[in-house]
């Protein structure tokens, strides 16, 4: 499933710098369980609001669009995507 995470994990990091202020400051990680693909992005504070947009709907398109990218790529694959993000190392807001 390396593939997997290899292919989500470019994604959010190249459609999450194309949108944020600081892009050299984008780390993104893929952890995989039994009923989830948790992808985990983290910007730097003034970045934050740029990721999640209004009332979510950008964080939500990302949503979106990588669990559309997961079912082409992987279209056996029943898991969900949740998408979190960190604005520090172990603090933030998580969105589900």
């Amino acid at each position: 499933m390396s593939g997997m995470s290899d292919l989500l994990q470019s994604y959010v990091e190249n459609e999450t710098k194309s949108i944020v202020d600081n892009p050299d400051d984008v780390g993104v990680s893929v952890s995989i369980s039994t009923k989830a693909i948790i992808i985990q992005v983290k910007v730097a504070q003034k970045d934050c609001g740029k990721i999640i947009g209004k009332r979510g709907r950008t964080i939500d398109a990302m949503k979106v669009l990588c669990l559309a990218k997961k079912n082409t790529n992987y279209p056996e694959d029943s898991r969900r995507i949740l998408i979190e993000v960190l604005e520090d190392e172990n603090s933030g807001f998580s969105y589900k």
